[in-house]
């Protein structure tokens, strides 16, 4: 069951689905800014998101779901799992807010309509799925859903209560080196993207102070020897430093250690 905190916070990130949906395309870029900031602020959305992230191939699902006619309007099909929509909307909007994806030619070339224009089509069939898929898995949904194979794989995503959090933790305290070791090289290589950062003069300042930000959460994470949370914030910084060249390899070597630490 949500807390009251981590209750708003979900609530927040719907709130602004709902901006969205039924707002105007000249303000969509903003709001879906805004949905971006709600994620990154809702630790049970943001988890959830980097759990469905993990085995999540977005090129394949992108392509797969964009359908381009030669002599027809294209269309846009979502997936039908809850496991897919949420990581592919989610990379949809990044790549939205970093303008690696044109938004306008986005929605001409794919959502045409006979029925509504371009923006309430596009709304109708990629945001109201994910905000559905989020107010699902954490039962804030009065909708009936059919119970496939998502509900199984979106439970393993679901936050546990606090007191399977404490249990967890006081577990991963006595893991002894393994867990010492990593928090102390993700320390070390997160100390050397701040310095990469800082030198770096060809950044957009607003990307750096995204980065800086991401950062700092990470290395709070390695204080409290946070791994869920390290883990979950990997999954932004991952695609929030693909602009960002002198973060590559050091972003690539932080992700490599958590997935050996898991597979250890």
């Amino acid at each position: 069951m949500l807390s009251d905190r981590a209750l708003k916070g979900v609530q927040a990130c719907l709130a602004s689905c709902d901006e969205l949906i039924n707002g105007r395309f000249i303000f969509a870029e903003n709001i879906i800014a805004k949905i971006l900031q709600n994620i990154s602020e809702s630790e049970e959305i943001y988890n959830l998101i980097a759990k469905c992230m993990q085995n999540f191939n977005f090129d394949r699902e992108f392509n797969r779901a964009k359908v381009k006619l030669p002599t027809k309007d294209g269309y846009f099909v979502m997936p039908e799992s809850k496991a897919i929509v949420l990581p592919l909307v989610f990379c949809i909007f990044v790549d939205i807010r970093d303008k690696k994806l044109n938004f306008h030619e986005f929605v001409k070339d794919y959502f045409t309509s006979e029925n509504m224009n371009e923006f309430e089509n596009f709304a109708n069939t990629v945001v109201v799925p994910f905000k559905e898929a989020i107010a699902y898995c954490f039962d804030l949904s009065s909708k009936h859903y059919d119970g496939q194979n998502e509900v199984v794989e979106l439970a393993q995503a679901k936050q546990p209560s606090t007191e399977d959090n404490d249990n967890h933790q006081s577990q991963e305290n006595f893991d002894g080196t393994g867990l010492s070791v990593l928090m102390r090289e993700s320390d070390i290589i997160l100390n050397q993207m701040q310095d990469e950062l800082k030198a770096d003069k060809k950044i957009k300042e607003s990307l750096k102070n995204d980065l800086q930000y991401y950062i700092l959460c990470m290395q709070d994470c390695v204080k409290k020897l946070d791994i869920n949370n390290l883990s979950a914030y990997i999954v932004g910084l991952t695609y929030m430093s693909s602009k960002a060249h002198s973060l590559r390899f050091l972003v690539a070597d932080l992700k490599q250690k958590l997935a050996n630490y898991y597979t250890a």
